[in-house]
């Protein structure tokens, strides 16, 4: 059986437009590589300097308990690294990604990416862990 269309239109390029997926609520899986907490995140390094580690790439070919790594895009000239990491059934931003013992911050979540943590993070301050209830990281596209 063959079919045959009525009319066919051609669209030129500039017609059509990609959707952003920052813009995009209910996209779920991050294929760029980078992720941004949905709020600043900032902490003092030990030299005294305020880092910003809100935005992060994936470290291609690096693994923690079957998850993927990602180091943070720190602006500036620092020479602090903070990587997000899964250790120890936590999902966690440190200094070292082989050793569950560098984190700063933790939630407890086994999502195998972190586009998918739903637990609650905390952040460890004045010697204690203090919960953040909004804190969420999201995928960040090139737009």
């Amino acid at each position: 059986m063959f079919f045959a269309l009525p009319s066919y239109k051609s669209l030129p390029a500039d017609y059509i437009r990609p959707q952003c997926m920052d813009s995009d609520p209910e996209f779920r899986r991050c294929d760029s590589g980078r992720l941004t907490f949905n709020s600043e995140l900032t902490f003092n390094a030990d030299n005294g300097q305020t880092v910003n580690v809100t935005q992060y790439e994936q470290v291609y070919g690096q693994y923690s308990s079957y998850r993927p790594v990602y180091k943070a895009s720190i602006p500036g000239h620092s020479s602090t690294t903070v990587y997000l990491y899964h250790a120890d059934g936590n999902w966690r931003l440190g200094d070292d990604y082989t050793t569950s013992t560098s984190a700063f911050a933790r939630v407890s979540d086994t999502a195998l990416r972190p586009e998918f943590i739903t637990g609650v993070w905390q952040l460890y301050y004045k010697g204690a862990w203090r919960s953040h209830l909004n804190r969420k990281l999201r995928c960040t596209g090139m737009c």
